[in-house]
């Protein structure tokens, strides 16, 4: 990514904090609409989000016309995979495609053009992610976590020094923009903070981040966060998922 956009997108999402402060009494469930800058609205399909490969994947690898390579094979503890024609091979940490392309051009030096096609057939458990002031910062499912309340319960409630008040869900929309969301609360304490994260219902690769208590400004803690453009995301998700810049930004 190159080191003009960091601005520009740490720009977006502060001013998108700021209007969210501003409009505390809104609901999470129907966020107030914020235009970003004309230089992020120039980018259409920003982001997408990417899963990544982990020991323990099952992959059927399909090659056409060659039965005797085609195959299921299951990522070993290691990363790497045995495959007829290629040998052995680092899949882990790579997303379906990259994986793709690594098997064709490892087999393409034994075989002309082959036309090679991984399938990945049993992707993990949705997560969502909870950090900042909590117990256990970590990924957690889908499966066990529906709202940010029991997401929060999972990863250790929130310590001490957390701001019960300053709360944020970051999510990926369909547009492919980042945006960041203050959850507001009607009441004071713990109480009140899980009263309105019970009515936050989650979605895969959702974002939670629990302010520290006594700083200013929520809008720098989400910029610190996110300091360096998807760099912050992308070291917590690891190795889950990552979010990838599919366009940069036009001039």
């Amino acid at each position: 990514m190159t080191s003009p956009l960091r601005p520009l997108l740490r720009l977006a999402l502060g001013g998108l904090v700021l209007a969210m402060l501003g409009a505390c009494s809104a609901q999470i469930s129907h966020p107030v609409s914020i235009a970003a800058t004309p230089e992020v609205l120039r980018s259409i399909d920003r982001y997408e989000r990417a899963y990544l490969l982990v020991p323990g994947d099952t992959i059927e690898v399909v090659v056409d016309q060659m039965a005797e390579v085609s195959r299921t094979v299951t990522i070993r503890a290691d990363g790497f995979v045995a495959l007829p024609k290629v040998g052995e091979v680092r899949l882990a940490g790579m997303t379906v495609p990259q994986a793709t392309r690594l098997v064709r051009d490892r087999l393409n030096q034994r075989i002309y053009n082959p036309e090679v096609t991984l399938i990945l057939t049993n992707p993990r458990d949705d997560k969502v992610f909870v950090t900042g002031e909590v117990g256990r910062p970590a990924a957690v499912s889908l499966r066990d976590a529906r709202t940010a309340a029991e997401a929060l319960i999972q990863a250790g409630d929130t310590v001490r020094s957390a701001s019960l008040r300053n709360v944020a869900l970051i999510r990926l929309d369909p547009s492919g923009h980042l945006v960041a969301n203050l959850i507001p609360t009607a009441a004071g304490g713990r109480a009140g903070l899980l009263l309105a994260l019970q009515n936050v219902v989650l979605q895969p690769g959702d974002i939670i981040v629990v302010q520290e208590s006594g700083r200013s400004q929520f809008t720098r803690f989400v910029q610190d966060f996110i300091s360096t453009p998807l760099n912050g995301f992308n070291q917590l998700l690891t190795p889950y998922i990552q979010f990838r810049l599919l366009k940069e930004i036009s001039r």
